[in-house]
């Protein structure tokens, strides 16, 4: 099954260089080209394709009738497999295609249908995939990150970079890395596709970033048109969550980046005092990121980096949640219409429901009964070999 999303603006992706104010440093990332139409009263086109002057252009309605991501439609899916009509805890996997040959994994979990709904965008480091957003976490009852964040009413997105988990398996080069930017702005135009249907106001972005996929959304607020969908518009980055950022992310200098984005975007940044790869990054920033009321840094006792932070730091999670309530789910904004020449196709659509709390709970009693069985068969076998 095959859609196409809705609305307009974004003439596309284009590749140019980019200098970061650094001597010697030359970087080739994709930026865009914006095409939308003229703010304020817009030129609408009549049914012969001629221009009707000063009037106001609606978002243009989905060429289908059914939404295959609606909760009506995720619905139907459930009862085929046996699921109770009213259970709304679920997420869609998908795929998302990223022009002509990028074909992208990822999974979304709806929020509530509304045009207050905020969103949150979340990328993983380097030779690992959205599935880190999967991923039980103590602090969290035993839920991922993106099923947490759902349940507190955000409309999540985790998506498989170029090259990584579920997409095809080719080692990305470093051109490639870099271009990898582009896959961002690809999962922001799906959002959009959401956006227009009402289903969620991408005017309430945020992100968390891990790793190298911290550098990468630093580069991609970084550039213009970045999380920009018509003209007017700086950006819709609300508040960027960078875990375990790196000192040159495939070339991008990390200090340059922050000079750049932390006055006008809020940030926290998070790292272990141990982590050698990180810590220094995030100290040398500090100064001025902290300059900016709403931006944060946070340095946990540890040596965990990325992922692994995320997971096991206690309270990690805690300190990304209260951030983005304060700058995303409360940011005053209206939801308005997108404009979007730039469509996205996704398909191959498959619901997945979650386990309700009480199973949640089962499964993972057995599995610590199931451990604490092979610790003893290991003993006795110790035992009797001595």
């Amino acid at each position: 099954m095959s859609h196409r999303g809705t609305g307009w603006a974004w003439a596309g992706l284009v590749a140019s260089s980019v200098a970061l104010g650094i001597v010697g440093l030359a970087v080739a990332p994709a930026v865009w080209a914006q095409n939308p139409p003229a703010k304020g009263k817009a030129s609408a086109r009549g049914a012969r394709g001629k221009v009707v002057k000063g009037v106001e252009a609606p978002p243009r309605k989905a060429p289908n009738a059914a939404d295959p991501l609606g909760v009506g439609a995720a619905q139907e899916k459930g009862k085929e497999k046996g699921k109770e009509p009213d259970d709304a805890s679920f997420h869609y996997r998908l795929k998302i295609r990223s022009g002509e040959k990028i074909v992208l994994a990822a999974s979304y979990y709806p929020g509530k249908p509304d045009t207050s709904t905020p969103v949150l965008l979340l990328v993983h480091e380097k030779d690992r995939s959205g599935k880190d957003f999967e991923d039980p976490i103590a602090d969290l009852k035993g839920k991922g990150l993106a099923e947490h964040f759902q349940s507190l009413g955000y409309a999540t997105l985790s998506f498989d970079l170029r090259g990584h988990g579920a997409n095809i398996r080719k080692p990305p080069s470093e051109r490639e890395w870099k271009e990898m930017v582009d896959d961002l702005q690809t999962a922001y135009l799906f959002l959009l596709d959401r956006h227009n249907r009402g289903e969620l106001n991408l005017a309430k972005l945020g992100v968390v970033a891990l790793g190298e996929g911290a550098n990468l959304s630093a580069l991609w607020a970084f550039l213009p048109g970045g999380a920009v969908s018509h003209e007017g518009r700086v950006t819709d980055l609300a508040g960027l969550v960078l875990i375990s950022p790196l000192s040159s992310g495939e070339g991008f200098n990390f200090s340059t980046l922050m000079n750049s984005i932390s006055p006008r975007i809020p940030v926290l940044l998070m790292a272990g005092e141990r982590d050698l790869l990180s810590h220094e990054t995030v100290k040398r920033v500090r100064a001025n990121v902290e300059r900016t009321r709403l931006n944060r840094v946070e340095l946990f006792p540890s040596s965990l980096h990325g992922y692994k932070l995320l997971r096991l730091e206690p309270k990690a999670t805690s300190v990304i949640e209260k951030f983005l309530e304060s700058t995303v789910t409360h940011k005053p904004t209206e939801w308005e219409p997108r404009y979007n020449l730039a469509p996205i196709d996704y398909n191959d659509i498959e619901v997945v429901h979650h386990l309700k709390p009480a199973d949640r709970e089962k499964k993972e009693k057995e599995k610590d009964a199931a451990k604490e069985k092979a610790k003893g068969q290991d003993a006795g076998k110790a035992k009797d070999q001595g």
